[in-house]
């Protein structure tokens, strides 16, 4: 769950963190990468480079859900050649004209992948336990609450839904249904935003 932080509301959220334990300061620094023609976008697949160290993946295996619900993958950047199959298979899936490669940048290149947006993210990190509560300092975006818990992969999501409104619900925010690249897009790419499966309303 995720929402925009004004400078009262974090105000509010500070004291709600007095009850949890601080767990550190992330800094991550993405890259998002994609056709021209934004075919990863409007499949809902996010392909990112992090720190550039790691490859990720991150879709949705029913597109009628909604966008914090995805499975992820992750590769070092220098991948073992296991992982350049797992990674060609992986594009190939959501590409139909993926060129099979034998490195990663190389297959940017050769595939005509283009950095569609860049992310750089200081999270703060809280934990009750249960909850991972976070405030991210996205550059050109601002401040964001994000309110996560984990859930076994066949488990039932509602339980967790109904955990994290009532962690919030003294807050009185309004969730942000869609990921900091498609909040990027709509300010910067009104054309990209449009083209993508998820969107602000």
């Amino acid at each position: 769950m995720k929402c925009e932080l004004s400078s009262q509301l974090l105000e509010k959220v500070r004291q709600k963190l007095q009850g949890m334990d601080f767990t550190g300061v992330v800094h991550n620094q993405d890259i998002y990468y994609d056709t021209p023609t934004w075919e990863l976008l409007r499949k809902a697949v996010f392909l990112r480079v992090r720190n550039n160290s790691q490859i990720e993946f991150k879709f949705n295996e029913d597109l009628s859900q909604e966008h914090g619900l995805v499975n992820e993958r992750s590769f070092p950047l220098h991948a073992s050649p296991t992982d350049l199959k797992k990674i060609n298979a992986l594009f190939a899936r959501f590409l139909s004209t993926w060129i099979p490669v034998t490195a990663f940048q190389t297959g940017l290149k050769e595939n005509g992948l283009k950095e569609l947006v860049r992310i750089d993210n200081r999270r703060e990190t809280y934990t009750d336990g249960r909850i991972v509560l976070s405030i991210d300092h996205v550059e050109g975006l601002g401040d964001f609450l994000e309110v996560e818990t984990q859930c076994q992969d066949e488990s039932d999501t509602s339980l967790a839904q109904a955990q994290l409104q009532a962690f919030v619900a003294d807050l009185n925010v309004e969730h942000i249904k869609v990921g900091y690249v498609e909040l990027w897009l709509y300010k910067h790419n009104p054309e990209a935003y449009k083209a993508g499966r998820y969107h602000l309303s």
